[in-house]
């Protein structure tokens, strides 16, 4: 009896899917041309094209087809149209749109706006199954991994990507810095900016990548040279004159490094870094209280920095102020034990994506070292996935209490009941 249950239940799936196949074909076959243009160009990356062949598409024979509004929501999430987007899903859904479609527009919006538990499934079936190159989807699939600290899928990822088009700089752009926040080989970081950057010469995430991963593998010269063209055409990055004035420091031209570090601070004056690099060069002149007074407003800016509160632990000491130093060297020691379990934390992660406490160690990290919104969305992403996690809950509470979203706050709060998390 159960054999006979088992024949009669794979008959079935084979006629649902014979009856899948003969719909489409039978759907598509006396389509527009139009159609199966937008169709190619959405799965392409090529939106404008797409939003053409859209307009045709539906002058031609169909200004209603519930296909249409699949492909119309697609090239709005591509253009970040999240709200408009979720209306075309919305529609397509109330109209029957068959097939894959909706379940793909689904989870590219849940993609787009960080609900990555959510966007997984759908995005990585379509992923595997294969049906063609889709840049959307290899787009989306590697941003919800890279975010997740999921290295080895987000290359997996990457690499296919780079494969299915391989005219897009894209792909070897995101592999280039993931490889560089995770430590990766030198080689290989410089390796994906000059990939990018033999897509798009014009490139600046890649060039200002290729001008620090140069200067990080102690190939100082060749890195002078890239900050050298880069700043030629971007004067104003901040970023730029800080690697700049980093490397020139390498080489021993202090005096040219000054002008570049002190350039960085008036551009980005929140950032502690220039100051962090000015007040060393005031320590290697014997200026102890400009360094103090260097370090001082870079505490200000970045009181969990490590680095900076050791040498101005260091300084006060050097200014016999003695009772300050020490209590600055103990801060300095309690962050550092911090970070190293941050670290712990992260490495954690990458083995295991889905460590539910490596996740909260690191939204704790984050909300206790005075970067809330980066802890919120650690906590987020905990829900995302376990949905109801009493401890993510009660630190998502605490921070829309503290910004003043009564309502945020108190449905959170309600969530790290006890009863709720039943």
């Amino acid at each position: 009896m159960v054999a006979t249950r088992s024949y009669f239940g794979a008959a079935i799936l084979i006629v649902a899917a014979v009856a899948v196949a003969s719909w489409s074909w039978h759907a598509r076959r006396g389509e527009p041309a139009a159609a199966r243009e937008a169709r190619a160009a959405v799965a392409a990356g090529r939106y404008d094209d797409a939003s053409a062949a859209l307009a045709r598409w539906a002058a031609a024979a169909a200004p209603d087809d519930p296909e249409a509004l699949v492909i119309e929501g697609r090239i709005l999430i591509a253009r970040g149209a999240v709200v408009e987007a979720s209306e075309a899903l919305k529609k397509a859904i109330a109209r029957g749109v068959p097939g894959p479609g909706p379940a793909l527009l689904r989870a590219l919006i849940a993609a787009k706006t960080g609900r990555s538990a959510e966007a997984v499934p759908a995005l990585h079936r379509e992923f595997a199954e294969g049906r063609g190159p889709d840049r959307q989807v290899d787009e989306s699939l590697a941003k919800v991994y890279l975010e997740a600290f999921d290295l080895g899928r987000a290359t997996a990822v990457l690499d296919r990507w780079a494969r299915d088009f391989p005219d897009d700089p894209k792909p070897y752009l995101w592999r280039a810095e993931a490889h560089a926040r995770d430590g990766g080989a030198p080689g290989a970081v410089l390796h994906d900016y000059q990939e990018a950057l033999d897509r798009d010469p014009k490139l600046a995430r890649a060039r200002l990548g290729l001008a620090d991963a140069l200067r990080q593998a102690h190939r100082s010269t060749e890195a002078a040279a890239a900050y050298d063209a880069y700043l030629a055409a971007e004067p104003n990055d901040a970023s730029a004159h800080f690697g700049a004035g980093r490397n020139l420091l390498d080489q021993g031209d202090e005096e040219a490094a000054i002008r570049h570090l002190t350039r960085a601070s008036e551009l980005d004056p929140g950032n502690a870094e220039p100051l962090k690099e000015l007040a060393e060069a005031a320590q290697r002149h014997g200026d102890w209280p400009g360094a103090l007074a260097l370090l001082d407003r870079a505490t200000a800016l970045a009181p969990n920095d490590v680095p900076v509160r050791y040498t101005r632990g260091v300084v006060l000491a050097r200014l016999g102020r003695t009772e300050e130093a020490r209590a600055e060297q103990a801060a300095a020691g309690r962050l550092r034990d911090d970070l190293k379990s941050l670290n712990a934390a992260r490495s954690r992660l990458v083995a295991d994506p889905h460590d539910r406490d490596s996740q909260l160690a690191i939204a704790r990290w984050m909300f206790d070292h005075a970067h809330e919104d980066e802890g919120a969305r650690w906590a987020g992403r905990i829900l995302d996935e376990r949905p109801g996690d009493s401890e993510a809950s009660r630190l998502l509470a605490d921070y829309h209490e503290r910004r003043g979203e009564t309502g945020l706050a108190n449905f959170h709060r309600l969530q790290a009941t006890p009863e709720a998390a039943r």
